[in-house]
């Protein structure tokens, strides 16, 4: 289930961003935090529908006809093709009128992603 960032959040949302290789640092994962906060670009949680427990987070730009894929991080135990997808899902139906692109990073995920869905 897709849930809207908000500031009571922040620590789950550091702490899965810190999971990111290349934001392993402290200053470095909170930078990218605030910075997506004080762009205010949208940022969501996704939680598991189980166990009730969030289990990634994902920070977008979204605009005039796309939606960016900025970051995506999941907890390790959860990082299967079915949960991606399922969050990849859930962000186009959030956007349905918007394309979803991604990153050098990104992008290769939303590839595989959207040629499962044709």
């Amino acid at each position: 289930m897709l849930v809207r960032y908000r500031k009571d959040y922040e620590k789950i949302a550091m702490g899965l961003l810190s999971l990111l290789p290349e934001l392993h640092n402290y200053d470095r994962f909170t930078e990218e935090l605030h910075n997506a906060v004080t762009r205010h670009f949208p940022i969501y949680l996704w939680k598991d529908e189980e166990d009730n427990h969030f289990i990634a987070v994902v920070i977008l730009e979204e605009g005039e006809s796309y939606v960016l894929l900025r970051q995506i991080s999941f907890t390790p135990s959860e990082r299967s093709g079915r949960n991606v997808y399922a969050l990849l899902d859930a962000i186009k139906e959030q956007y349905p009128q918007k394309r979803l692109m991604g990153t050098l990073v990104t992008q290769p995920l939303i590839t595989v992603w959207e040629k499962n869905h044709e």
